[in-house]
């Protein structure tokens, strides 16, 4: 019988730089925020490269579903809500 955790949160940091020159999307990454890191949001250029750096707080919430077959567990992501500071 399979076994099913709901309710799941995790706060993460989205950040994306983006090339003003070439209109590119140069990174993207997200990184885990526990609670000795903060993520502020925020807007950053580099004046030299032009590249503006967004990070975005968001916390993502899901799921998780232990199967009697460990092949057929898996997770799913029930949505991604900006965080509040």
């Amino acid at each position: 019988m399979p076994c099913r955790r709901t309710g799941l949160t995790q706060p993460v940091c989205l950040t994306l730089v983006y090339n003003l020159s070439s209109r590119l999307l140069v990174d993207s990454f997200i990184d885990c925020v526990d609670e000795s890191k903060k993520c502020k949001i925020g807007v950053k250029i580099d004046p030299v490269n032009k590249n503006l750096t967004v990070r975005i707080p968001l916390t993502l919430e899901g799921e998780v579903t232990f199967a009697d077959n460990p092949f057929q567990s898996g997770c799913i992501t029930t949505g991604v809500h900006v965080t509040k500071n």
